[in-house]
């Protein structure tokens, strides 16, 4: 479970419909003012499950070439009661280069909380081997430590896109924040660095009859690294009008102390399907993990959301439905 966790900040497997996870600079892409909401919970064995709310907000000043991004996400475990908020503003500045490409780099200030409440642990005092039963209280001293740890975050992102192709790259947790709950033994996490890159193609160019007017294929990947770390999400998601159909794939390596057991591997593969309806769009996914021995954890995952564009004008510019696009930008 430790793998799972050391990089939770990040834990939301659709990436390509919420890319700001991965590269802030997404809160610009065409100016568009949106929000949303996403739930999902991991299994992470038969007794305890970690539930995780995400929901951001993107406004733009067109004309005045930036956008400002709002995202706060929450995990808690159930049973162990911890529990991590995550919250970050992000500032992203638009140039155009041309008449269809257009370049966004951003910078974003976050903060962060992790607590435990030690209610919810059993230390080996409480255990009563004789009678099988639990003690209510411990004299554990650390019954009595505060499992508390707040810290801020800084980053920085770039997205360079077109109607047809993006690229990304982002650089997280460039002051190394302490996240450790004993201020005596810091642990500071290492910067993170990701590319990203996708390509849109038009399955229906010459409108056969076969497949919707508007059939997209959106074709997205991101290389993660993060400390001796590596992370490799790779989607590809076929619009037919107002439904949507993805496939996805999740593949990495975690450090560990034993070198044999930081193999690359294969950790999941989820399927998603999706409907637009007017400014709305809802999605559900689920994934499908790979365990084998000296692989990272990969839980299971259920996830559910809904987006919603408010920007002036969109419901008439949405027919379409294909991804990258430049329509709103002034």
């Amino acid at each position: 479970m430790g793998g799972m966790l050391y990089s939770q900040d990040e834990y939301i497997v659709n990436h390509s419909k919420f890319m700001q996870k991965t590269n802030p600079s997404y809160f610009g892409f065409n100016s568009l003012n949106r929000t949303g909401v996403l739930f999902n919970q991991m299994k992470l064995n038969e007794f305890d499950k970690m539930d995780n709310k995400y929901v951001f907000g993107a406004l733009s000043f067109d004309n005045l070439d930036f956008s400002l991004g709002l995202d706060v996400n929450s995990f808690k475990i159930q049973n162990t009661g911890l529990s991590t908020n995550l919250a970050n503003l992000s500032y992203v500045y638009k140039l155009q280069f041309d008449n269809d490409l257009f370049f966004l780099p951003a910078v974003t200030l976050g903060f962060g909380s992790t607590s435990v409440n030690p209610a919810n642990l059993i230390f080996e005092d409480q255990l009563n081997t004789a009678t099988g039963l639990i003690n209510p209280e411990s004299l554990d001293d650390l019954a009595r430590v505060n499992f508390n740890s707040n810290y801020l975050d800084l980053g920085a992102s770039f997205l360079l896109h077109s109607d047809q192709f993006m690229a990304g790259l982002t650089f997280k947790h460039l002051n190394k924040p302490n996240t450790s709950f004993n201020s005596e033994v810091p642990f500071e996490k290492p910067i993170q660095i990701s590319v990203q890159g996708a390509y849109e193609f038009d399955l229906n160019p010459y409108e056969r009859r076969f497949l919707p007017r508007y059939s997209y294929l959106y074709s997205y990947g991101s290389f993660t690294k993060f400390g001796d770390s590596v992370l490799i999400y790779l989607s590809q998601d076929f619009q037919l009008g107002e439904f949507s159909i993805g496939l996805s794939q999740q593949a990495s390596s975690l450090s560990h102390q034993d070198p044999s057991l930081s193999k690359f591997s294969l950790n999941n593969v989820g399927v998603s399907i999706g409907l637009a309806v007017e400014n709305f769009d809802f999605g559900i996914l689920y994934n499908f993990p790979f365990q084998s021995p000296g692989a990272v954890f990969s839980p299971s995952i259920f996830e559910l959301f809904v987006t919603f564009d408010f920007s002036i004008y969109r419901r008439n510019r949405r027919g379409q439905y294909n991804r990258l696009q430049t329509d709103n930008y002034n």
